[in-house]
């Protein structure tokens, strides 16, 4: 059974990274919107779920996971396959596999380290679900440990099955058996796989139609390795693709911010907040930049909408505190300053705001 609309996971920011197997991604935005979320393509500090599609999944050239898996590992975002986000939506029946294992069993169990285990459940090799693994789990896990103790590095392991998946799209480790061939190459055996008299498996033919999806995880990427000429131009691409998406439009800003074209990337942001006026992290590094060039006001004003897109966004608030007390307008500042201490009280941030809001009100009661 799926979530109803009130209870489902997907009332939040739901980023997606790699290929769908099940559906295009416009319907899978859909689903979420239906749901009551927010889909975008990118990871922010503000995305609470990381979909990761079946049909291929986003590496760097070395096999490596892109940024949107790094990042989403960095913010603490949670990280679902897609068939967590099939179940969750009603379009596939939930897993009834026995689920015993912990993390640290599987890892115990098989040899394999507990970032290795982390990463393969990223990637939906590892099935976890409220923290537990299945028997085909620990399968799995054994197999890439075999091939671990071959001298075959995960990035390659890793690559090989985004590889196998581009034309086996039901492959996963419970019907694929993989044999090292060399360090870097594996042979792959597949009970419905097709060969040829020689035993090569047979790739299917067919005119590949350049998806946005496919050319913002390329930008992403060329990000992680610093190629940033080839990364701005990526972005731009996908922008004129779907000019309906920030999340282009709000990494090329941040991107162009990092390397000193303010100019550029305050161009980029406006692009994101007018694709999707509720994108508050747009509206926030917006109001960053003007509060730079010395235009306070603008920086107040952009604040004021990244706020009434997110009313608990707490950077946001303390910025506003900040802008009016620089601004000698205390009384607005101290209301802003109570805001940001309702939503943190306990922090070395927090902290400052009790001393601003002090300062703030003994400036109110003079005047």
């Amino acid at each position: 059974m799926p979530f109803d609309q009130d209870t489902s996971p997907l009332q939040c920011i739901v980023a997606f990274t790699g290929r769908f197997a099940a559906m295009k991604r416009e319907d899978a935005f859909a689903l979420v919107r239906k749901y009551g979320g927010t889909p975008r393509r990118g990871v922010t500090k503000k995305t609470c779920i990381l979909v990761v599609g079946e049909l291929g999944w986003p590496l760097l050239p070395n096999g490596e996971p892109s940024k949107s898996l790094g990042l989403a590992k960095s913010y603490g975002v949670r990280i679902a396959s897609e068939r967590q986000f099939l179940e969750w939506t009603g379009r596939a029946v939930p897993n009834d596999q026995v689920k015993t294992y912990a993390a640290s069993q599987i890892s115990s169990l098989s040899g394999l380290p507990l970032d290795a285990i982390e990463q393969l459940t990223a990637f939906g090799l590892l099935d976890c679900r409220h923290d537990r693994y299945g028997f085909r789990d620990l399968a799995a896990a054994r197999q890439i440990a075999e091939l671990f103790g071959s001298g075959v590095a995960l990035s390659t392991i890793t690559r090989g099955l985004y590889e196998i998946r581009k034309w086996l799209p039901d492959a996963a480790l419970s019907n694929l058996k993989l044999y090292p061939s060399s360090a870097d190459t594996l042979l792959i055996e597949h009970m419905k796989g097709r060969t040829d008299k020689k035993g090569q498996f047979m790739l299917p033919v067919g005119g590949a139609q350049e998806s946005p999806d496919e050319v913002f995880e390329q930008a992403q990427s060329a990000e992680q390795a610093r190629d940033v000429e080839t990364a701005v131009r990526l972005y731009r691409k996908v922008m004129r693709i779907d000019p309906g998406d920030p999340a282009a439009a709000f990494n090329l800003g941040n991107l162009l911010r990092s390397i000193g074209r303010k100019v550029e990337a305050e161009a980029a942001y406006r692009g994101a907040t007018r694709a999707d006026p509720r994108f508050a992290e747009a509206w926030y590094n917006l109001a960053d930049i003007l509060d730079d060039q010395g235009q306070p006001n603008k920086a107040i004003g952009y604040l004021k909408r990244a706020v009434e897109a997110d009313p608990n966004y707490a950077d946001a608030i303390f910025n506003l505190g900040l802008l009016h007390q620089r601004c000698d307008r205390h009384a607005d500042a101290a209301g802003y300053w109570r805001r940001y201490l309702a939503l943190d009280n306990q922090s070395a941030w927090a902290a400052r705001a009790r001393r601003a809001l002090k300062f703030c009100e003994m400036n109110i009661a003079r005047s």
